[in-house]
Parts: C-alpha cells; sequence; structure tokens
C-alpha cells in the first residue's frame, strides 16, 4: 500500500545528531515501525472475522454476507433415504414406503431403467429384470426404451412414463412412446400408447401425473412434452384416446438464448467446445386445486390451465391457449412439479438448491397479499396476479433436485447434478461426483389427488 498522509514526514537527513548516532537510530526505527504497524491494521481490518457473534447493532457486524452462516440454510432438514450410484431423474414411494427411482437414457445406456431399493444402496429391477431393456426381438410397447419417471396415483397404481426415445436418437421409436401402469406386486395392469400421429417435432413426453376420478371411469393422465416445441399430452384412461395441446406456443417453449445458473455458474449446452443454447420445453407437471400445473425447463416460467378445458375436444387450440393462466416467473429454471392435498404446488428450484412452492388456495394463504387478508373459505382459488413463490427448504445438498412426491407428511425427492453431466459441461466433460441421494423433508400433508 501507499505510505498514510497520516504518519509524519520526518525529514531524517536534518537531524542535528549524525546518522550514526543512538537517537536518529531510535528515530528511523520508531518511523518504520509506525509504517508497519499501520500497515497491519488495514490488513486486518480488510479480512472476515474468524468468528461471528450475533449482530447487537446496524453497525456492529451487520453486513450481510461477512460470515458463513449468512448464506442460509432456509427451513427444515433434508433426510437422506437412499444413495444411488447412477444420477436419477425419476422418484416415486408407496404406501409401505418403498422407493422406486428411475435411470433414464437420455445420455447412453443404463443397466435397468426402474429400480426398486432394497435398503439405503441397494437396489434391484422392478417389476422385474424382463421389463427393463428391450431387445431386438420384443415387441417395444412391451418394456423399456427410456422410462423418465415413474408415479404413484391416489388408487396406489405406479405409472410408468417411457419417451420412447433410444439412446443416441432424437425421435421416438414407433410404438415405444407410451404410459404403463403396475400394481404394488409389480403386475402390468395397463399399457396406453402415443400414436404416431403425434411423433412429429420429436415428441418427448417427460412427466406424467394421473387424475383416476376425472370425467368419470378410470381418469386421465396428463403428460408434459419437452421437445424444443414442447405440448401438454391428455390421455383418456377409458379408451386409450390421446390429445396433444398447446404445441409449438409460447407457454411451453423454451427461451430463445436461455441461459441458467447453477452452484454460482452460468450454464450453457454444450457440443464439444461449441456453445448452444438449452431448448427444453414443458417438463415437470403437476394437478392441484382441478388444474394442471407445468413448468418450461429452460426459462423460469410456469402456467397453468384447468384439467377440464385439457379434455374438452370441443375447443380449438386457440381456445385453450387462451385459457392458460401466467402467473408470473418462478424465479428458477424447474425440473419437477408436485402438489400436496392443500393445495400447495411445490416447485423443485434448481438454480437455487431448493424447493419453492405457492399455495393456490385462498385458504392456505397465512398474510396479507395485495390487501387481501390470510385465509378464506375453503377451494376458493387464488387468482393468478396474487400468487407468490416462496422457499419451502434451501440445502447445498439439494443439488438438483428432479422428481418429488408426497406420502404420509413427507415430501421426498431425488437429485442428480443435472448440470454437471456431460450435455451442460464444457467439452461434454462429465463433471457429477456421486453418490447421487434422495432426501425426505417435513410438509405435513398429504399427496394431491
Amino acid at each position: 500500500m501507499a505510505r498514510s498522509d497520516a504518519l509524519p514526514r520526518l525529514n531524517l537527513q536534518n537531524q542535528t545528531t549524525t546518522n550514526n548516532t543512538a537517537a536518529a537510530k531510535s528515530i528511523r526505527t520508531m518511523y518504520w515501525k509506525l509504517l508497519l504497524v499501520s500497515a497491519l491494521a488495514v490488513h486486518v481490518v480488510a479480512q472476515f472475522p474468524s468468528t461471528c457473534p450475533a449482530i447487537v447493532s446496524a453497525g456492529l457486524n451487520g453486513t450481510y454476507g461477512i460470515c458463513p452462516q449468512d448464506f442460509t440454510i432456509i427451513g427444515g432438514s433434508v433426510e437422506p433415504v437412499h444413495e444411488s450410484t447412477r444420477a436419477p431423474t425419476g422418484f416415486a414411494v408407496d404406501p409401505s414406503l418403498n422407493i422406486y427411482l428411475t435411470y433414464p437414457r437420455n445420455q447412453g445406456a443404463t443397466p435397468n431403467n426402474v429400480v426398486i431399493a432394497t435398503s439405503f444402496t441397494g437396489e434391484q429391477p422392478w417389476p422385474n429384470a424382463a421389463y427393463q431393456n428391450c431387445t431386438p426381438t420384443q415387441n417395444v410397447s412391451t418394456c423399456f426404451i427410456n422410462v423418465q419417471n415413474v408415479v404413484l396415483d391416489s388408487i396406489n397404481q405406479l405409472w410408468i412414463v417411457d419417451s420412447g426415445i433410444a439412446p443416441g436418437n432424437k425421435s421416438a421409436t414407433p410404438g415405444g412412446a407410451k404410459i404403463m401402469s403396475f400394481d404394488l406386486s409389480g403386475n402390468l395392469l395397463a399399457t396406453y400408447l402415443i400414436p404416431l400421429s403425434l411423433y412429429h417435432d420429436n415428441l418427448n413426453i417427460n412427466d406424467v401425473r394421473i387424475n383416476n376420478t376425472l370425467g368419470g371411469g378410470n381418469g386421465y393422465a396428463f403428460l408434459t412434452d419437452e421437445s424444443a416445441d414442447g405440448s401438454i399430452v391428455s390421455i383418456n384412461l377409458d379408451n386409450g384416446t390421446v390429445n396433444r395441446r398447446l404445441f409449438n406456443t409460447t407457454v411451453v417453449k423454451s427461451d430463445p438464448g436461455y441461459v441458467g445458473v447453477y452452484d454460482g455458474q452460468p450454464i450453457y449446452s454444450w457440443n464439444g467446445t461449441n456453445r448452444v443454447f438449452s431448448a427444453i420445453g414443458s417438463d415437470g407437471i403437476a394437478l392441484a386445486s382441478g388444474n394442471v400445473y407445468w413448468g418450461v425447463l429452460s426459462s423460469r416460467r410456469f402456467y397453468y390451465v384447468s384439467q377440464e378445458v385439457v379434455i374438452d375436444n370441443s375447443l380449438s387450440d386457440e381456445q385453450v391457449l387462451a385459457a392458460v393462466q401466467n402467473p408470473g416467473e418462478c424465479g428458477t429454471e424447474q425440473a419437477g412439479f408436485t402438489a400436496d392435498d392443500n393445495g400447495r404446488v411445490y416447485i423443485l428450484a434448481s438454480e437455487h438448491n431448493a424447493i419453492f412452492y405457492v399455495d393456490t388456495l385462498q385458504s392456505q394463504v397465512n398474510e396479507t397479499i395485495d390487501g387481501v387478508p390470510p385465509g378464506g373459505p375453503p377451494l376458493v382459488p387464488v387468482p393468478p396476479e396474487r400468487y407468490v413463490v416462496k422457499t419451502l427448504v434451501r440445502n447445498a445438498l439439494i443439488q438438483h433436485a428432479d422428481s418429488a412426491a408426497i406420502y404420509d407428511g413427507w415430501l421426498y425427492f431425488c437429485t442428480n447434478q443435472l448440470e454437471f453431466s456431460p450435455q451442460f459441461s464444457y467439452n461434454n466433460t462429465d463433471n457429477r461426483r456421486g453418490p447421487f441421494r434422495s432426501y425426505k423433508t417435513w410438509v405435513g400433508a398429504g399427496p394431491a389427488v
């Protein structure tokens, strides 16, 4: 540092004694000690404190970020429930608290596509080994090609959503894009195929939720299509009729030139050393308060629309689009959604190592928003202009939460460090570091029905 102007400017050459006298040496020594003390004092002030006492006034240690604990953990603890050697994308838990995970094949083959946990680290193929890898002689509608998620419905059926896109391909194998339902013993109950007429523009079904009572009969399945053009797909579970809605509209498409952030680093997609922008469309999905909620992954946007509107074949695509509600950005890229039986929608906030939520029913709102007091009659929806996204939990352990499920008061979720995977890493290196853990955190609610 420069010499401080606050120190006396001593002219040692004009001292009455010669430079080799003891007095001159003493003065010179004192002068340099003053300089050293001044420099050390400035150096100490510039450092972070070694301990961080509680703030007692705005003027004492009051700057955010000066202490490590200023980067706060928000919410309750996250408790590990399983540990995987591979990165999972799908997660389900059944009434016996069995855990199911999916290992997709978006970036290459995996030994098993769907597993059930047998211990904290143990797994076995589910429902059995024969389903896991379609062979050249198998009918692709009867085996797994590329399962993205496994989901429990309200009548204890497990649903598999298979994109049908084999490793290295961009489009689904004819007959391979499907959803399959199983009972908890692993018996196949039904298979619903996506018709070839909807395979255009690289349809990529990614996630599914089931309403077992909508429309009477067996209900409906709702799926997201995460292709660059995006769409919302519904399947009538009585007759297998499939309908693709909102295709290539702004509410399901990625943001052009989107750049997310992960663990403090901007994230691009990479083709070797060539930078490209991520273009993943509608991805996470949840059913709550009579609506379908979804997020667009390569964006910070989420939307909802009435389930009845989506399945009404008398409505044109323009009418369905006009019915979509836009509550504003949720402040994060988001992979997964889920919902509880109080109308709360949870958003897996990968950019913030967090899980966000929004209350969709006024009875669950606990503070005044825009002049409207908290609480209210049951089942009254919160209008989109009053949606407030909040943080349920934030923790460095939440390394890209991807899929979530609620059971018995707990919210369960898997993590997979997606943004460290080859697709999002320069020169396509794999920067993920396992094991990959799944966790649970308390929410005190049951699953949406």
